[in-house]
């Protein structure tokens, strides 16, 4: 199993939502609650079924309309701390919308870790899936279920996509350093800029297309994409970080769970706690309501690695080690693997789009090669 899948030590998945109400929670539990799956876990049914509904919302407007939010409100939900909140709300009322023509959609996640090393090889990427890179002068998309698509926002063009590094995008952030981050991000303010600067900046523009403009909701990767991100926040919020919310608003000032979210006029803490309200969600990856969870990756991480960089870069591991001795290893555990690569940067263009400060972004890219530089001191190898 990859380490992608269980991004947290076992005692840190679903504490907040076991054991009653917590006590910043002002809204009703749901009374069900539905599951967001890995894409590539649908059945065929359930895929033949979203392709129909995404279908139908392409020829009702849908896909239009939502690249005109993001693009309206582009310089208010990225770079400070509404880019979570702001992208759970805007998810979810996708998701609310594609309900509405059949009751069975919940918006999937692409696990974007999984195919990190050679992105553009990723089976998501094929025409049984979303489709691959564009073709022609224009980067016209042949293949997946958006083919041949003629967008009509913000001008009529043809859906595009225009991979990065002459088709062949390289490496994306491993599964290894997101783990680290989630584990090491002690507020929203270090945690927001460390996600938003790498994992989130890097799909954008190795995408291309559609995906590299304010307009990226045109490409339905944009929700697979921010559904993973949002399930990595709610896997920190688990890390300890439930009601957490610092950090700058969009205007400057600072943002609590009582600041109302971009557009949608509501409280942040609506949208903070999954299994409430409105939020009737969970992750595959992490349900709400279920502590169990597949140690394989984690095990191979407390074999491989000395303590002192246990310490340094997976705390919560760490700190499981001083507990309780972990299991032996297993043969397929400890099977020669390759380093980790260095993730690819974001362009100084596509940081100036989003109002980025350049010397923020290069910290954080800087921390994720320090990481990669660290595993290999140790001859740490990884599938």
């Amino acid at each position: 199993m990859k380490l992608s899948s269980i991004l947290l030590p076992a005692a840190a998945i679903g504490l907040a939502a076991i054991g009653g109400t917590d006590a910043q929670q002002t809204q009703p539990a749901c009374s069900s609650v539905y599951t967001r799956k890995e894409l590539l876990s649908l059945t065929a049914s359930e895929w033949n079924l979203y392709k129909a509904i995404l279908t139908a919302m392409q020829r009702d407007g849908w896909f239009q309309w939502f690249a005109y939010l993001h693009r309206t409100w582009f310089g208010q939900i990225h770079g400070h701390s509404q880019f979570f909140p702001f992208h759970r709300r805007f998810v979810h009322e996708w998701e609310r919308v594609g309900k509405q023509y059949n009751g069975a959609f919940a918006q999937p996640y692409w696990d974007e870790m999984r195919d990190y090393r050679t992105p553009a090889s990723s089976q998501v990427l094929t025409s049984n899936w979303v489709g691959g890179n564009g073709q022609g002068p224009n980067f016209c998309v042949q293949n997946g279920f958006q083919a041949g698509w003629t967008m009509t926002y913000p001008n009529s063009h043809c859906f595009s996509r225009n991979f990065r590094n002459n088709g062949n995008p390289t490496s994306w952030y491993s599964p290894e350093y997101i783990s680290s981050f989630v584990q090491t991000s002690a507020n929203m303010a270090a945690f927001r800029p460390g996600i938003e600067f790498s994992l989130h900046g890097i799909v954008h523009l190795d995408i291309g297309g559609e995906m590299s403009q304010p307009t990226s909701p045109n490409d339905w990767i944009f929700m697979l994409h921010h559904a993973n991100l949002d399930r990595l926040w709610w896997q920190w919020q688990n890390n300890g970080h439930m009601w957490t919310m610092d950090g700058p608003n969009a205007d400057g000032s600072a943002i609590s769970i009582n600041s109302n979210i971009a557009y949608f006029n509501e409280p942040i803490r609506n949208v903070m706690q999954l299994g409430y309200g409105n939020m009737c969600f969970q992750y595959a990856s992490n349900p709400i309501r279920r502590r169990d969870l597949d140690s394989t990756a984690e095990n191979r991480l407390i074999h491989k690695l000395p303590q002192d960089m246990l310490t340094k870069w997976f705390p919560e591991t760490a700190k499981k080690t001083e507990d309780i001795a972990a299991p032996p290893i297993t043969p397929s555990q400890l099977a020669p693997g390759k380093s980790i690569p260095y993730p690819g940067t974001l362009s100084d263009d596509w940081i100036r789009m989003h109002g980025y400060n350049i010397a923020d972004v290069r910290k954080v890219e800087a921390t994720a090669r320090s990481f990669v530089d660290d595993m290999k001191k140790v001859g740490y190898t990884s599938n």
